[in-house]
């Protein structure tokens, strides 16, 4: 990637970071905020695998509801 590529590029991301907040600056503040504090090390392996699964879980059932629920939809249109 040559030097222009990569001034092209950070510009972009700058331009839509400004368009974020912009839009949404205290989900803006509060992601950048989570971030930082995941990355700093504030949260611990087993926190991390705690929210995980946690979150794996709400979604697997979602999913599997929405999946039944569809099966169920496409029966009765025909």
């Amino acid at each position: 990637m040559e030097f222009s590529e990569v001034e092209r590029r950070s510009d972009e991301v700058a331009s839509f970071l400004r368009q974020e907040v912009r839009a949404a600056p205290y989900r803006t503040l509060s992601l950048a905020l989570a971030a930082g504090y995941v990355l700093g090390g504030g949260l611990t392996p087993r926190a991390v695998r705690l929210f995980v699964m946690t979150g794996g879980r709400a979604m697997a059932g979602s999913v599997l509801a929405s999946a039944i629920r569809g099966a169920f939809d496409d029966r009765r249109t025909y």
